[in-house]
């Protein structure tokens, strides 16, 4: 069964007299005519994502949310509306999405509303009372239509102590519908798309009058056996995991609707999907934290070392999926345990914890579901570090049991590494769940028989060097090379050359490469260069 998460982007405008929508997304600071007065806490309401490590893992609504920060002093503080001057018929009414950071911390909030000025001694006026924001986005109505004539302010206040992290989304003012919106057909894809992405992202227009959205999807015309009818608002990311078919054809269809009903007579549009370079496994995988991503520094086990995003320095925009399957690890069947070591980025504090998990396809099935496959993905299991170094870089270390009866080949390994608190984050139980702020990696494990020692011992000591290097790459030894391979991170092969002391490599563009030397009993030496 498919598991479908849509987080969406609406389009927004703004205006005294007329219908609006406001969802805090063309930038971190507050919109045009909205004020925050602080009472309690010198930090009060701002404009920013869904933290990281919550029940809510994803603003209601694109990328931002307007949120009270965290503060351990009581709070009084407002988040105001322009002025609205209500007219029957037209913006008689206020909706709003709200929301707790999480289950174990619910705030209490209340809306007040102001016929005077935005200031605090003039929200005399409750329209909804002090109540619990729950752990998950809630739609509130609230009537407008005793103030029609007058100009008012709309007041949400937030009034706990140790107040964390309320958050809304999707402020509305408008009117009750009287008639269903005209139809939309979706912008992205295109219609006749082909090679589209196997995690799509849809958009369409808005259609005036809507309150939301029916999203159709099926492999056949008409037959919806994707989507049949999944809510949304003005665009969607589809979170299916597993991913679409690739190479596939399908049917999409948006029907807008509001309380009225839906709109009739939507027509679908066609696209169809490319590759998925992950088959078979699971994968590619959505982040719900994309600009706030801790990548993974370095993964060693056996005698390779893989150094990844040598150059982060912070948390912050990292690709989501790094394919290192062309990085060849060499495993002895005489071995019967591993060590591994993942060192990755953290943002430097010592609050946050960050933990890893491993998933190894021993028996070649196309999955990690299997016994003996999965390594520290439970709480009781998990490799978790609340100390980063200087560099903010944490060291996760664990031993990898090797099943009994693994026949010998290569194999496919994951590695994920994600914030999580002392109950393991959810990313890290599974190796097919989509990640919050953290980083997949795949590898390929070649589990063999033990082979001459010497020449093991002088491929551990060629070097590839100097790292970073400008258009003349050097290698330290090529005795026993057969060729030498460059790909970029994708696992694209960019460059096949001889093997030679001296590779010039200036006709590449700047960026990170995987150098593989390939060697005639058939291993593979993987090096992570970056070329200025």
């Amino acid at each position: 069964m498919k598991k479908i998460l849509l987080s969406s982007l609406l389009v927004l405008g703004l205006g005294a007299n007329a219908q609006w929508i406001q969802n805090f997304d063309n930038s971190a600071t507050l919109p045009s005519g909205w004020t925050v007065i602080n009472g309690g806490d010198a930090n009060g309401f701002v404009i920013g994502a869904v933290p990281a490590g919550g029940n809510v893992t994803a603003a209601q609504s694109g990328s931002n949310v307007a949120r009270i920060t965290y503060g351990s002093t009581a709070h009084d503080d407002y988040l105001v509306t322009p002025a609205i001057t209500v007219q029957a018929g037209v913006n008689d009414r206020i909706s709003y999405y709200v929301a707790s950071f999480s289950s174990a911390f619910t705030e209490n909030y209340s809306v007040m509303l102001s016929n005077t000025t935005a200031t605090a001694a003039a929200f005399t006026t409750t329209l909804k009372a002090t109540s619990k924001a729950t752990s998950a986005w809630t739609k509130v109505t609230l009537d407008l239509t005793p103030y029609v004539g007058q100009t008012i302010y709309v007041g949400f206040r937030a009034t706990d102590t140790n107040q964390w992290y309320l958050m809304f989304d999707t402020i509305v003012n408008d009117t009750a519908p009287t008639t269903v919106p005209n139809c939309v057909t979706a912008t992205t894809p295109a219609d006749g798309a082909t090679g589209y992405s196997v995690r799509p992202t849809f958009t369409w227009p808005d259609a005036a009058g809507a309150s939301g959205y029916k999203v159709y999807l099926g492999t056949s015309s008409g037959s919806y056996d994707i989507l049949n009818g999944v809510t949304a608002t003005s665009g969607a990311s589809l979170g299916n995991n597993p991913p679409l078919n690739a190479n596939t054809p399908y049917y999409l269809k948006i029907v807008p609707l509001n309380d009225v009903g839906s709109a009739t007579g939507c027509t679908e549009t066609m696209f169809t999907t490319g590759a998925n370079p992950y088959a078979p496994y699971c994968g590619p995988f959505f982040s719900n934290s994309p600009t706030a991503i801790a990548p993974i520094k370095s993964v060693a086990l056996s005698t390779v070392n893989n150094a990844s995003d040598a150059s982060a320095t912070n948390i912050g925009s990292f690709a989501v999926n790094e394919d290192f399957t062309s990085v060849i690890i060499p495993v002895e069947n005489t071995v019967t345990a591993l060590p591994i070591t993942v060192r990755g980025m953290t943002n430097g504090g010592t609050t946050n914890g960050w933990a890893m998990s491993v998933f190894i396809d021993w028996n070649n099935d196309g999955d990690f579901g299997d016994a003996g496959e999965s390594y520290f993905n439970t709480t009781s299991t998990m490799i978790r570090s609340t100390t980063p170094d200087a560099n903010g870089i944490v060291t996760l270390t664990g031993n990898i049991a090797i099943p009994s009866g693994t026949s010998l080949g290569t194999k496919r390994m994951r590695v994920k590494y994600n914030f999580s608190g002392i109950t393991i984050n959810s990313p890290l139980t599974t190796a097919c769940a989509d990640m919050s702020n953290g980083q997949v990696e795949d590898y390929t494990i070649n589990y063999k028989s033990p082979t001459m020692a010497v020449n093991d011992i002088n491929k551990l000591n060629v070097s590839v060097y100097p790292n970073p290097f400008k258009d003349v790459l050097k290698i330290s030894d090529v005795k026993d090379a057969t060729s030498v391979i460059v790909s970029d991170i994708s696992g694209r092969t960019v460059a096949e050359l001889k093997p030679a002391t001296e590779l010039n490599l200036s006709h590449l563009n700047k960026g990170v490469y995987i150098v593989n030397i390939k060697y005639s009993n058939g291993e593979v030496k993987a090096t992570k260069v970056i070329k200025e």
